[in-house]
């Protein structure tokens, strides 16, 4: 993937007469890109698709990153891939329905689900169905762990321990965390991997979740899906895979769980997006302060 982004950064400079500083910008947020997409298993840049883009732009956003860097990001990106689809490199450019964020006070904090919302959401796959049963099992899964579309869609068998109840993922950065399963995400799980998978799985797949043809579910389809879950479920808000994480997070930390646990748990640099629902009442502080001061 770096011959292109060689070639690219050479363009700028001698057709474009950009700056070097400039042009160094663009290599380096091309090349964090990159390394973000073969960390994902893509090796080149056809096997980009817009649900990958999006998997990336969330993780910088989940690694602290700022709204300004972010849409840097998306610039050097909507440059690139341009200039790919010019060389033919490309026919679809993934960039073309990815718009800037918008900054300033005006940026709203990550949409959450409500309780209500969870349990339609969950209740929305027909279990008497094959697929139907792999869905619900999907939705547990991701209610549970709170896990990135792309950990979802590479998840292999052999980082599920259902006897003892947790899941091994590997998220950015080859970051390996240990996270608990909830008792109806292992109950579906058992479900799926009984009496589901053994039918749809063709060849020897060890990815856990397969789509109807016995090949691993891709990150577009488990989009695709969620989009239909969430229009059955009769949900207006604007809701993605990743909403699972940020309520997952922001129940947490309203029940009184550690903000370090729930890092670790969910595989954050930092848990600055989230700060706005976790408002410190008087009632906490006091609680607070009478539990650890040690002269309260």
């Amino acid at each position: 993937m770096t011959d292109e982004i060689t070639a690219f950064v050479a363009v700028l400079r001698d057709e474009r007469g950009l700056a070097v500083n400039t042009c160094a910008s663009y290599r380096r947020d091309l090349v964090r890109a990159a390394a973000f997409f073969e960390r994902q298993g893509i090796t080149d840049w056809q096997g980009v698709d817009r649900y990958a883009v999006l998997d990336f732009l969330t993780a910088q956003q989940e690694g602290g990153k700022s709204v300004a860097t972010i849409n840097r990001l998306i610039s050097s990106l909507r440059q690139f891939f341009r200039y790919l689809v010019r060389r033919q490199y490309l026919q679809v450019n993934p960039m073309e329905t990815i718009d800037h964020r918008p900054a300033g006070p005006t940026t709203q904090p990550p949409v959450v689900l409500d309780e209500d919302e969870v349990e339609r959401l969950l209740a929305v796959p027909n279990t008497t169905t094959p697929l139907g049963i792999r869905d619900r099992a999907i939705l547990e899964l991701l209610d549970a762990t709170g896990m990135r579309v792309t950990e979802l869609a590479t998840l292999p068998l052999a980082a599920l321990h259902l006897d003892i109840r947790f899941a091994q993922l590997q998220g950015s950065g080859q970051h390996e965390r240990m996270v608990p399963l909830s008792r109806p995400a292992v109950h579906w799980l058992r479900c799926y991997l009984k009496s589901v998978r053994p039918e749809l799985v063709d060849g020897k797949q060890s990815a856990v979740f397969l789509n109807a043809h016995g090949r691993p579910l891709s990150r577009q389809g488990i989009w695709k899906n969620f989009k239909q879950w969430v229009q059955a479920a009769g949900i207006t808000k604007p809701v993605a895979p990743q909403t699972f994480r940020y309520t997952l997070a922001v129940q947490m930390l309203s029940r009184g769980a550690s903000g370090q646990v729930v890092q670790e748990m969910l595989g954050y640099t930092e848990l600055r997006m989230l700060r706005p629902y976790l408002k410190v009442t008087p009632q906490d502080l006091t609680r607070t302060y009478e539990k650890y001061h040690p002269r309260a």
